[in-house]
């Protein structure tokens, strides 16, 4: 059931009515009811994976609670090294249940998203050595599994950590977990506030479900009047990459940015706006990253919530590993202090990133991706301060709106380059794209091979200023400190603009949307 259905609009219409009428303790269960059809409507035996691995997750979890429960016994009136020992002995065994659970999750993950990468690598290893080959499993993922298993994972770390208390009813675990909004393409929601959130009673909330309406109006215009306008120009020129050259490629990294941009934070704000017309809110997953002046900064705006999980679940345990550590003291003797911190600083950002490209997918287009955005976020670690007193040295105002534009406009490149990695139907073709880019095209470009009409590009261009339009406000209101968004504004206006803004925006999205056979009703981040 795709979001951008009508089937989805009654689904969300049904539920928000039972939600609000049933008696408020039941709340909880008119989610999990709704999740549960919502999943199952992907296929029944998806849902039989989701829940076995909810299971497992649900029974380390209570081990751990356990553990918890009896440390705090065991340190009550004890002295401070009598606690540090409990302390570690308790860790060691939560240690113990949390290894068992990753496994099984990250286990399963692995399974139904890299086993075919995996086997099709050791035949062309074993093709050099022996002629048998192993066949492909084919096995096709549950849906949102990268999503449903990152919010276990994280699920378990704070258990085992401590910051949040495990879930002693499995129904309502599996509430969270199945939580129909969000299940399919993030954000990834933590237990703590999420989990608390979706238990608590909610009554029905005129602004909230006004507000969650206008967000998903606005992510319905991104993905169904711009995301999917230009999408069959990247999709024709990518699958026939060889039979087209020069800077095409550039427009086509340009065109696909706004592609993805609309389709992903299309689908966060539709999945938020949902959310917020049952009173529950999710964090926010997309804070207008092509404002960004650095590729640090551009990644702390896009796909938040994967960031953050990344940031908390990899980076700092392998900041705070013994083998970073000595690195760390090694590439201070050798370098000096600044420099040796910043070269080993390196280890933990790689391994972030590489993962992150594995998370995609497991395809070496990905993978490719994942690294050279690691390296990027490396040299601007390393180089930042060199970089500044440069900057200082020739009294470079960094602070001027000439200068922040050409950031701007720097990253956005940069993110462009990645692209075109990310799309490659291989790494040849990813190489042979981006060094075409860069050279004349073998003819002259005509309409034609830029598949859509006049028309068609004349009206997205218009449609892609209204966005830019509006992320530009947002953008000014919250650099000079307002705490305001443009829903709040739209909601301060009087009844007759906010009903003529509301108006336009559906007629906008029933006439102008992309519907029908070739539409591109699903989204990007669902592959993922």
């Amino acid at each position: 059931m795709s979001v951008v259905s009508y089937s989805f609009l009654l689904f969300l219409l049904i539920v928000c009515l039972v939600y609000y009428i049933i008696p408020k303790k039941w709340q909880w269960v008119v989610l999990l009811a709704a999740g549960i059809v919502f999943y199952a409507a992907a296929g029944v035996s998806y849902l039989a994976v989701v829940g076995l691995t909810a299971l497992v997750v649900y029974g380390c979890s209570l081990l751990m609670q356990k553990n918890l429960d009896q440390q705090a016994l065991l340190l009550q009136d004890v002295d401070r090294k009598a606690a540090r020992k409990i302390k570690n002995e308790m860790k060691q065994k939560r240690k113990r249940v949390l290894v068992c659970g990753l496994i099984v999750v990250i286990g399963i993950l692995v399974l139904f998203k890299g086993s075919d990468f995996l086997i099709e690598n050791v035949n062309v290893l074993l093709s050099h050595t022996v002629h048998r080959q192993i066949s492909a499993w084919k096995l096709i993922a549950p849906l949102g599994i990268s999503f449903y298993s990152f919010m276990m994972i994280a699920y378990l770390v704070d258990l085992y950590h401590g910051k949040i208390n495990a879930q002693k009813n499995f129904l309502k675990y599996l509430t969270y977990v199945l939580y129909f909004p969000h299940i399919t393409q993030g954000p990834i929601g933590r237990y703590d506030p999420l989990g608390t959130e979706m238990f608590a009673e909610h009554r029905f909330d005129y602004d909230m479900f006004r507000k969650g309406i206008w967000l998903m109006i606005w992510g319905y215009f991104k993905k169904l009047v711009i995301a999917d306008r230009i999408a069959p120009f990247v999709s024709t020129v990518i699958k026939n990459a060889p039979d087209y050259s020069g800077p095409i490629f550039l427009v086509i990294g340009i065109v696909y940015s706004i592609q993805i941009y609309c389709d992903f934070s299309g689908c966060m704000d539709i999945v938020r706006g949902s959310s917020e017309c049952l009173g529950i809110r999710l964090k926010e997953n997309f804070r207008r990253p092509y404002f960004s002046r650095n590729m640090p900064e551009f990644w702390r705006r896009w796909h938040i919530s994967l960031g953050e999980f990344f940031r908390e679940n990899v980076f700092y345990p392998v900041s705070t590993s013994a083998l970073f550590l000595k690195l760390n003291t090694a590439g201070r003797k050798r370098f000096g202090n600044e420099w040796g911190r910043n070269i080993a600083s390196c280890l933990p950002i790689l391994c972030v990133w590489i993962l992150t490209g594995v998370w995609h997918g497991a395809n070496w287009n990905y993978i490719g991706w994942g690294v050279y955005h690691g390296i990027l976020i490396c040299l601007s670690a390393m180089f930042e301060q060199p970089i500044k007193k440069l900057m200082e040295k020739a009294k470079i105002n960094t602070d001027h709106m000439a200068f922040q534009v050409f950031q701007m406009l720097r990253t956005f490149f940069l993110c462009l380059i990645g692209r075109l990695i990310f799309l490659g139907n291989g790494l040849s073709d990813s190489f042979y794209m981006i060094g075409s880019a860069f050279s004349r095209p073998q003819a002259a470009y005509t309409m034609k091979l830029f598949v859509l009409r006049r028309k068609e590009w004349a009206f997205a261009l218009v449609c892609m200023l209204l966005l830019l339009a509006v992320s530009i406000a947002q953008e000014i209101l919250e650099r000079r400190g307002i705490n305001m968004t443009i829903r709040d504004w739209l909601g301060n206006r009087n009844v007759i603009f906010r009903g003529a803004v509301l108006l336009a925006g559906i007629l906008l999205i029933l006439c102008f949307g992309i519907y029908g056979a070739g539409a591109g009703a699903t989204f990007i981040y669902e592959q993922f």
